[in-house]
């Protein structure tokens, strides 16, 4: 019986860690307006179903950001957005949390960050390892 409700604890503790940093279903935010598009790239999936496209864009003020439209994936645990020299889980720069599985929505970068170099953008669980999408900037 202890051995049981061991398991069950457990088991609820394990689902209610992976909930709180599952991102939203659907988000469509304000993108940067009159942004010249510097590289851009489309969603390959890979563990889970990915699609959209991605680019980073300099705004009037040189500002960079990058910019995720149409975009769709499946949900997860602990969902990170990263930029990476390749698509092989090596994090070069962490943006965050993804935002949302779904949508329209950017990420500012820092002006001295190198694009051209870490041109992998990664949807990554960290929590398993996992590659559930990327595009390549080009």
């Amino acid at each position: 019986m202890k051995k049981s409700i061991l398991v069950l604890l457990s088991s609820m503790l394990f689902l209610a860690s992976c909930k709180k940093n599952t991102p939203p279903t659907f988000v469509n935010e304000t993108l940067p307006t009159s942004a010249t598009t510097l590289v851009s790239g489309s969603f390959v999936s890979s563990a889970h179903a990915t699609s959209g496209t991605v680019k980073v864009v300099k705004d009037a003020a040189n500002r960079l950001y990058l910019v995720f439209e149409n975009f769709k994936t499946d949900g997860g645990p602990d969902l990170r957005t990263w930029m990476s020299p390749n698509n092989n889980g090596s994090q070069s720069l962490e943006l965050g949390f993804l935002k949302a599985t779904a949508g329209n929505f950017s990420y500012e970068l820092a002006a001295s960050f190198d694009y051209t170099t870490n041109k992998h953008v990664l949807i990554w669980c960290r929590q398993f390892s996992v590659l559930f999408g990327y595009a390549l900037l080009q």
